[in-house]
This record gives structure tokens, sequence and C-alpha cells, in this order.
């Protein structure tokens, strides 16, 4: 996966330039050169029918014209940039760029589908409270149509799509959920109200408003949870502070409401057994895997036998990441038990922590907040500065890293950068083998070390001297490898080959050895 950059407003420029300029052609290949094309062969003379041909070309010109600017929403959409300035780059990685394409390329498929269903929510919008159902009921004629119906949530504020899922359009909603083209603020607005309390008391001035019941907000979870492809949507669009809310809010007074929660779970990671439920104990972890408790038995120990709770309740958390822990493991050609093993033992050995702590990372220390998220990357330390600098990771602000860190995802992949950095270190040395398997070590320098001073410590290390693991995570790894090789039992195979098939950006003082 590579670093990539672009302008959006240079590439809509162009897009719609020589968008412009494909259709006036298409215009006169059709009433200019077509007609004399065929005028002169109807007099006599002789020429080859090349007209279908060119209109064929200059066709695949607009599409390709018109791609160019849905390249420039997908920069827009996947770069993440909170603040820039007209005309300044996007920096993102190609494999973010290419989701966004084909999300945005296969609302474009759909756009007819989509604006009539926008065309409807703006009516909703502007509705008198006795028009809401007539327009609730137009919306399920269309409650099989999954862009239809995104086109119709994703032109809704967050009052409006409550009032929609309250008056009859959860049918549509888990439809739109199946499109793949909801937008993020839906997502938000759905998680946000599904955690809210029921309101006892309706005052006169909001009479207007519609809220769902606690029926309501299950009927949309059995929804959710029999259609798997809503259900992988539902799942990844939770943050830790939503999944928190959901089971840990209001709404986990309603009896069934906990284990609905996770059959949508269950359905959305095909891998966990059909109709699993959460443990009844709680396990004892560190704040950032707090709500790894609340997730079925893992598939590898689906009865509890086999491991602690607490283990338990990680091997699940893994499978419910899986993806992501894979995806960066492979980009960084590193064994993706070393990331597994740096998360595991800070979420089950390293637990005294309850809670983040609320004080800002800007601090200084010992008072400033360290460390965040899964893994505990520490959010200003050395090392995380190396790695940007040597642009393994973007260069971040400290807040925004701390945004970032406190994501599965974020700290997923800060963790598997600074241990390829550390492999790309070790093999640039050349003297000691390579590291990339062994994620005892990887683990080890992970806790312990910065690159620059592990280049120094390789410089003084004797030739083929044998690496060894020192600190606390690095022997714990070596002592679980059958957890480990559990953690990740279900992908056997998709294990990173050696050597690394592409080059990674580094600056070491000596040249890498590809």
């Amino acid at each position: 996966m590579t670093k990539v950059s672009a302008v959006p407003e240079h590439l809509f420029r162009y897009s719609d330039a020589c968008t412009k300029g494909a259709e006036q052609l298409q215009t006169w290949v059709r009433n200019v050169l077509a007609p004399a094309l065929t005028a002169y062969q109807n007099g006599g003379g002789f020429c080859q029918p090349i007209d279908g041909d060119i209109a064929k070309q200059v066709a695949a010109a607009y599409y390709t014209d018109r791609d160019v600017r849905t390249v420039g929403q997908a920069f827009l959409q996947a770069g993440g940039v909170l603040v820039r300035g007209r005309n300044q780059p996007i920096f993102s990685n190609n494999g973010a760029i290419d989701k966004a394409f084909k999300q945005l390329a296969k609302a474009a498929a759909h756009q007819g589908q989509i604006n009539a269903g926008a065309a409807l929510a703006k009516r909703l919008m502007n509705a008198k409270p006795i028009e809401v159902t007539v327009i609730i009921r137009e919306l399920a004629k269309h409650g099989s149509d999954p862009y239809f119906s995104a086109g119709f949530y994703n032109n809704l504020d967050e009052r409006h799509i409550e009032t929609a899922m309250a008056q009859g359009g959860i049918q549509a909603l888990v439809s739109a959920y199946s499109s793949g083209v909801l937008d993020k603020k839906v997502y938000e607005a759905v998680n946000t109200r599904l955690a809210r309390p029921i309101p006892a008391v309706r005052f006169a001035v909001n009479l207007d408003d519609h809220y769902m019941t606690a029926a309501q907000k299950m009927a949309f979870l059995d929804g959710i949870a029999a259609n798997p492809v809503a259900a992988h949507n539902f799942a990844n669009s939770l943050s830790q502070s939503q999944l928190r809310a959901l089971f840990e809010g209001p709404m986990s007074k309603e009896p069934l409401w906990r284990g609905k929660l996770t059959g949508v779970l269950s359905a959305g990671i095909p891998t966990w057994p059909g109709g699993a439920q959460p443990p009844s104990d709680s396990p004892d972890l560190s704040y950032e895997l707090w709500f790894a408790g609340y997730l079925p038995y893992p598939s590898v120990d689906p009865d509890g036998s086999k491991y602690s709770r607490e283990q338990d309740a990680v091997l699940s958390w893994v499978e419910l990441h899986r993806d992501i822990i894979l995806r960066e493991a492979r980009r960084r050609n590193i064994d993706p038990k070393a990331i597994v093993a740096a998360i595991a033992w800070e979420g089950i050995v390293n637990n005294w922590q309850p809670f983040p702590s609320p004080i800002p990372p800007n601090v200084p220390a010992p008072l400033g907040r360290h460390a965040i998220g899964p893994g505990k990357v520490h959010i200003d330390t050395s090392v995380v500065k190396q790695i940007e600098e040597r642009r393994y990771l973007p260069h971040r602000g400290l807040f925004e890293r701390e945004a970032i860190l406190a994501t599965p995802e974020g700290s997923i992949e800060y963790i598997a950068a600074i241990m390829g950095a550390m492999a790309d270190v070790t093999d640039r040395e050349g003297h000691h083998g390579s590291i990339r398997h062994r994620p005892e070590i990887l683990s080890d320098l992970f806790q312990g070390r910065d690159l620059k001073n592990w280049e120094e410590r390789l410089g003084k290390k004797p030739p083929h001297e044998a690496f060894k693991p020192g600190n606390d995570m690095g022997k714990w790894t070596a002592q679980n490898g059958s957890f480990l090789n559990d953690a990740l039992r279900l992908w056997e195979g998709q294990q990173p080959t050696s050597p690394p098939a592409t080059r990674m950006p580094g600056t070491a003082p000596k040249p890498p050895l590809w």
C-alpha cells in the first residue's frame, strides 16, 4: 500500500473541461461526421464505417474524464482532512482512495434511484405533521431498493432520521445499510438515537418530533441481524464510545437489548457461531478493551473452556478486527501475531488502568496522558515521531494523533508501522537475520525501543548473535504461542511472505537491502 496525493480542485477543473469537450466531440460525430460519411458512401465512394468506432472511443474518453472527478471526490472523502485551504493537496493511501472511489462509482451507477430518494427526503424535511404518514408510506413502496433508501436517509438531518424510523421507515433504513453508499453522518445519527433513552414526557414545544419506542429500536436490530451485509456495515460503523453507549446506556435496561445487539454483531462477523450470546461475567481488562467482554465467545473457544475469560474476550476482539490486523501486517510484511501480542498483553497483563486518563496529552510528564487505544501506543514519544518523520505514516499534530490512536484501526496502523520499521532497520543492518516472523522480538522492540537506539544496538551487537526477548511483553509473547496461534487460526495461510515484496519508506543511515 503506497501513499498518494492529489489536489481535488485541479481534478475537478480538468474533468469539467475535458468532459465538456468530449460531449461536444460526440455531438459533432453524431451530427456532422456520421452524416457526411453516409452521404459519401451513398454517392458511390467507399469508406470504412468508422463512425461507430469513433463514437465508442469518444464515449470511452467521456467516461474516463468523468472518472477523474470521482477520483477527486474520493480524495476528499478518504483524506480525513478537517481543515484545509483551497487547492492544497490531500495525502492518503491508495487502499483508502480505491475504497472511496468504488463507493462513489457505485453511487454514480444508481444515481437516478438515489436522486429519487433524495427528492422524497426533501418533502419530509419540509412536511407538515399531517403529511408525514403519507411520505413514509411512499418510502415503504421503495423499501426493498437500497439505493433509493440510501438517497432518502442521506438527505435527512438527525431529527428526521428518527422521525422516519419511528413512523415506519425501519425496513427502508435496513435496506439502505446494505447499499454500501450510506453516508457516515447517517451511521452516526442512527447510533446516537439508538443509545438515547426513551422520553417519558413530550413537551408542547416538540410535539412535531417523533421518538422510537424500545420495541422499534429492537425491531431495527432484528432487521439488521437478518441482513448480513447490513449487519457488517452496522458493526463497522460503531466507534468504541458508541459501543459503550449501546451496551451500557439506558437501553441496556431492556431485557432483550444486549442479546439482540450481540446478535447483530454476530451476523456482521460471519466467523462467529450463529446466535452466539455474550458470556454472563465481565473480564478484568484494561480500559481500551473494556467492551470486548460483551462480545460472544470466540470461534476458537466457543464454550469458554480453553482460555481464561480475559483471553477469550481478547480473542473475540481480534476476530472483530481481524481484517484490519491482517491488512496492516501485510502492508508492513510482519507476522500479525506480533500485533495481537502487543494488544493482548496491554489489555490482559498491563490492566491496572480501568479508564483513560482525562488529562490532555500536552501536559508535561508525569501528569500528562501518555498512551491511548488498543496496544496503548504512546502519543508523543520518539518512536512515533520517527515513523512519521521517515514517512511510514503521515506527520500529525498531537491532538490529531491522539484521536487516531483512540480508534482500533488507528492503533493497529501505528503498532504495525512501528514493528515494520523495526524489521526494516534490522534488514538493513544485515548481520542478524530477519525478525519479521519473530513476534516475540517485534513485541519486545515495540515496548522497549525506538528506531535510533535499535540502530545503535544492532551496530554493537556481535554478528549472528541470536535475538532473545528481554522485557515483559516479549517474554509473554514467547510463552503464549498457542494463544496467539489460535488468535490467527481461522485465517491461516494468509501470513505475509519474506523478503518484502515492495520497498518500505525509511531514512536509516545505511542503505536498505531490497
